[in-house]
């Protein structure tokens, strides 16, 4: 298969949308034609080879392009990714992994807000920090995430997983406020620390954390033992899981740590909530 290289040329000053860089879409090209492909700046378009170097390597690996550069400007990459592989080495912008499907994004820098929105499945890593809305759902959307795997190693901004149907969602760092608001199912794991209101609106689903809170909901209920098997298998799951992403980074690594060394002997305090909804949501502090 082909690998693509995309090294940035200079920041153009404007938005760009970035969701036609797409292994799926650029792999049978030659590097003269993705040169030519058009990339839309609102009212504008701009060629891809005016705003990027381009290269090209066939190699046995799946089809794979790599952002090279400052990226904070171009928004929408990974958008709809359904397979192979795509990785900027640097900073990007807003609805990186927007409605992926599969394959891998990772992200070596910093990402905007709506990181993995509404992201249906593969995997998507953050090795800097991500904005509002991570795991969450569109302005005016009714789903979050409904599967696959997102990791943020840094810090994460405010309503994460909002609206969260399925998949699992770790933070290595801290959180704004509602994290987890507004959730119908999923596992979400923070090892940070959290802001005001998380679990508002929380229907079902997990959320982890690892650091014990100031204070926890008043529609949230301490209680439920004999929860030992399930915590010893997801404890387990969660340690295998960062054990497979370790190897990406030494941050990534040092970030994940926290949820591979989790106690599969020792449950956590368990809370139910949020009441003021369905009430059947699942708080778990490691203590």
């Amino acid at each position: 298969m082909t690998a693509i290289t995309l090294r940035v040329k200079h920041a153009p000053g404007f938005r760009v949308d970035g969701s036609p860089l797409l292994p799926s879409a650029l792999s049978a090209l030659s590097g003269d034609a993705i040169g030519r492909l058009l990339l839309s700046a609102g009212n504008e378009v701009f060629a891809i080879g005016d705003l990027f170097d381009v290269s090209l390597a066939t190699n046995d690996a799946p089809a794979r392009v790599v952002i090279e550069g400052d990226a904070r400007w171009l928004d929408c990459i990974g958008a709809r990714l359904d397979a192979g592989s795509v990785r900027v080495t640097g900073p990007v912008g807003d609805y990186a992994g927007l409605r992926m499907t599969g394959g891998t994004l990772d992200i070596e820098g910093d990402a905007g807000h709506f990181t993995g929105c509404e992201m249906r499945g593969g995997r998507l890593t953050v090795e800097g920090h991500s904005g509002d809305f991570v795991a969450g759902a569109r302005p005016g959307g009714m789903e979050g995430m409904t599967g696959g795997t997102l990791i943020v190693a840094g810090n994460a901004g405010a309503r994460l997983a909002d609206r969260m149907r399925r998949g699992t969602v770790l933070i290595g760092g801290d959180t704004g406020d509602y994290a987890a608001s507004r959730l119908v199912a999923g596992t979400i794991g923070i090892a940070g620390r959290l802001g005001a209101h998380y679990g508002y609106g929380m229907r079902r689903g997990t959320l982890l954390l690892l650091q014990r809170p100031e204070r926890v909901p008043p529609t949230f209920t301490a209680g439920g033992r004999g929860f030992d098997v399930f915590w010893s298998l997801f404890a387990r799951a969660l340690a295998a899981q960062c054990s497979e992403m370790a190897s990406a980074s030494a941050l990534m690594k040092r970030r994940l740590t926290p949820f591979a060394a989790l106690d599969a002997h020792r449950p956590p305090r368990r809370y139910a909530g949020d009441l003021a909804v369905d009430g059947r949501g699942e708080l778990l502090i490691v203590e």
